[in-house]
């Protein structure tokens, strides 16, 4: 259950077009707010650590419910004491404008978690439209009238808790999706979400699945403000060159293994056959491939015009922005003309 509810936040910062409902809702999104659920005999705590420049970064944190016993009567202090009884502790980063993870990194496991292991989920969660479901057609308080009595029942909102107290009249919008026929369980499946009129949080507060055997529900039992935080940043990868340089017609061609939140580089040529290792920028032209990899094309031109023959160079590769983050070639080669 945990799997598809982050998966369902994920789709939902995805849908940015201008008749989106949650446009307005992510850009006012505020750092340090946060929902708890639980589902599926989980609970997790979701904050928002970061939102500018495009980004939104989600702080994760679960435990099995069986692991908070009794249940922490306050999340902030929760946090304070690092979580006890949690399983699984990430963030993930989203590019809101692309809808595509940009980076997950497991502070329980210490590793980033591959963005490739969420793609298939995610490029299926971003075909999905959000449908607003009607008040008519939502599911109403009490037993059905008879079928030739008006119904006059009152719509179903669920309980919007906020630091601990129920919020006493708290609206909230649905939204509902099928989910497409790709082989998995939720193969055709009925979605529904809700999100509250008071915008407390950006994302959904109450998510339902219906299956054909059961109605599935995630529900938020606590939300909040200024969550403490624990991990100050994001751990961030480093880019990496793959192989040797290769000749191409018109100079040389540079392969690229390179986080996606990196958006531009700075290419140096560092001779190391002089004891000073002089360090000469070189023009590039790069060129997005497939995820992570690019490539960097070299003219001619200018290899001749800033390396000297016979020389020993190595590759350092700066990300723009990012100075910590750079990558040298682990293979030196010498400039032929």
């Amino acid at each position: 259950m945990r799997t598809w509810f982050i998966g369902f936040l994920l789709f939902a910062a995805a849908l940015l077009d201008a008749t989106s409902p949650l446009q307005e809702r992510l850009e006012k999104a505020k750092v340090g707010d946060y929902i708890v659920t639980e589902g599926g005999q989980m609970v997790t705590l979701l904050a928002i650590r970061s939102n500018h420049s495009g980004t939104l970064i989600l702080e994760e944190i679960s435990a099995p419910l069986s692991r908070l016993q009794p249940m922490p009567t306050s999340w902030p202090e929760w946090i304070r004491a690092k979580a006890p009884g949690h399983t699984s502790w990430s963030m993930t980063e989203i590019d809101l404008a692309h809808g595509q993870v940009l980076e997950c990194f497991s502070f329980s496991r210490s590793a980033w978690i591959q963005t490739a292991q969420n793609e298939s989920l995610i490029a299926t969660l971003l075909q999905l439209p959000l449908k607003k479901v009607s008040d008519e057609a939502r599911k109403k308080i009490g037993p059905a009238p008879l079928s030739d009595e008006p119904d006059r029942r009152k719509v179903w909102h669920p309980p919007l808790m906020h630091e601990g107290k129920q919020r006493e009249g708290a609206r909230f919008d649905a939204f509902e999706a099928i989910w497409p026929k790709d082989g998995t369980e939720l193969a055709g499946q009925e979605v529904l979400l809700y999100f509250d009129q008071g915008k407390h949080f950006p994302l959904p507060f109450w998510v339902e699945i219906n299956t054909s055997h059961a109605t599935v529900s995630l529900r938020t039992i606590d939300s909040g403000i200024n969550i403490p935080v624990i991990h100050k940043s994001m751990p961030r990868r480093a880019p990496e060159f793959i192989g040797s340089a290769l000749k191409t017609e018109k100079g040389l061609r540079l392969s690229i293994k390179s986080p996606k939140y990196y958006r531009q580089f700075e290419l140096f040529a560092i001779d190391i056959t002089t004891r000073d290792k002089q360090i000469c920028p070189i023009t590039h032209f790069a060129s997005q491939e497939t995820g992570e990899y690019l490539t960097l094309d070299i003219d001619r031109d200018e290899l001749q015009a800033s390396l000297e023959p016979k020389h020993h160079y190595t590759w350092l590769l700066v990300p723009i922005g990012h100075t910590q983050s750079y990558a040298e070639s682990q293979k030196s080669f010498v400039w032929t003309e």
